[in-house]
């Protein structure tokens, strides 16, 4: 048997993929340590940080949100940063803190400068022992303080607390995609998490200790993924992030395929551009698990996705090649080729080893998509049929995923400037 340089990167790439699907069962699999749920049993201040660009749509339901949270109004500060909007997101800020006199709201108005230089300016007015950024497009549960304060007590080393994030009422195929790439990324952080692994800290409502955010210098004002930086910073001064699923924090999603893309265009060439940045964390002992798996599988996942939807593309193009070939021989007389088409099928022939591990990946991947449902306390069913979003999920966001990695290379190779879309 020839075994070609494709072949070799494919094998290989599989059984980097079973290794680690394998290595990920394991960890699940792992005993837990027995935590008590504690109860909140001190209030302290506490600031939220909302920086807000063009949000008129949701920015009311955001705040309303943030107003229902089970926390003493006295002891609960919100800094609302307006980014520079030229819709009417000003206007329906000031008129819901007319509204709300009795409750602790400050609106900043600053020049259009970004989300990092937008958070800065909130903590600048930050009072509260800990603080939360919240996007203004995602809504937090009442108890979210409730839980997640609480945690910061077992470990004067724990940094940031992050909730478990899911997209709010998905009502188009897409969205429901995106409803089951949250639930599946959950589940991940929930493995990475019991290896204190977490990368990204999201924007929807992750909470922090302020003075430990303030003593690192704040927010990165130059990233297109703050989120991810300041998390990957906080790892890289050994501080602990903690994931908790107890509460959860919805957020809205994109309705269309283009916006979509330029979203994960910004998350995943943020994350490579910080996994470049921090590459001495890279294959680093110093950093444990976070340092020898997770830094180095940020960008291996894009050229996963890229080999392995190459190779798709390529044998369907030699295929179709042969079978054009095919048909100029015989003048493109395509009624002759299929009476004269015989079916021969000889099982021996069949490329077992190659089926074998793919039959695996397809496997574990079905294992650990019912294990995701499971951590989550999710539903397949909780917004109706949803079988022809998992089928886009399954078959064909791949490919959705691996046309945004393409667009990074090419950004790489053009060295296009970063924007925020």
């Amino acid at each position: 048997m020839i075994v070609t340089l494709l072949d070799a990167v494919l094998l290989t790439t599989y059984f980097l993929l079973l290794f680690l699907s394998l290595f990920w069962l394991l960890v699940l699999l792992s005993p837990e340590k027995n935590d008590i749920k504690k109860k909140l049993t001190r209030h302290p201040l506490f600031s939220v940080i909302v920086p807000a660009y063009n949000e008129e749509e949701s920015i009311h339901k955001t705040l309303v949100s943030l107003c229902n949270v089970a926390y003493p109004q006295e002891k609960m500060e919100i800094i609302v940063v307006n980014d520079g909007s030229t819709d009417n997101t000003k206007n329906i800020v000031e008129e819901f803190i007319r509204e709300h006199p009795t409750r602790n709201i400050m609106l900043i108005n600053q020049e259009n400068k970004g989300k990092g230089k937008a958070m800065n300016k909130g903590l600048e007015k930050a009072a509260g022992e800990f603080f939360a950024c919240l996007d203004a497009d995602s809504f937090v549960a009442p108890n979210a303080l409730q839980v997640m304060l609480p945690l910061f007590e077992d470990d004067i080393k724990i940094a940031a607390v992050c909730p478990l994030l899911k997209v709010k009422k998905p009502s188009n195929v897409l969205q429901k995609v995106q409803w089951f790439e949250y639930i599946i990324n959950m589940f991940y952080r929930f493995l990475n998490a019991k290896l204190h692994c977490i990368h990204v800290t999201p924007g929807p409502f992750s909470v922090y200790r302020t003075d430990v955010i303030q003593e690192m210098g704040g927010y990165d004002e130059e990233t297109i993924t703050e989120d991810l930086e300041i998390a990957i910073r906080l790892q890289k001064h050994h501080y602990r992030i903690v994931q908790t699923f107890d509460t959860i924090v919805e957020t809205e999603s994109p309705t269309t395929w283009k916006t979509l893309f330029r979203q994960r265009v910004r998350w995943y060439k943020g994350s490579v551009d910080n996994t470049i940045r921090y590459k001495k964390l890279l294959f680093n002992k110093q950093y444990g698990d976070f340092g020898m798996l997770r830094m180095p599988t940020i960008i291996a996942s894009g050229v996963i996705a890229i080999i392995l939807t190459s190779a798709l593309v390529q044998s369907m193009i030699k295929k179709s090649v042969q079978f054009f070939l095919i048909l100029k021989d015989i003048n493109f007389d395509v009624i002759t080729l299929f009476k004269n088409y015989t079916f021969e099928f000889n099982f021996l022939n069949l490329p077992f080893f190659k089926m074998t591990i793919a039959f695996t990946v397809i496997l574990l991947s079905f294992v650990m998509m019912y294990l995701a449902f499971k951590v989550v306390h999710e539903k397949i069913t909780r917004y109706g049929r949803t079988w022809l979003s998992l089928v886009t999920y399954l078959f064909i966001y791949s490919l959705f995923l691996t046309t945004v990695w393409l667009y990074i290379a090419y950004m790489f190779i053009k060295k296009k400037k970063n924007f925020w879309f």
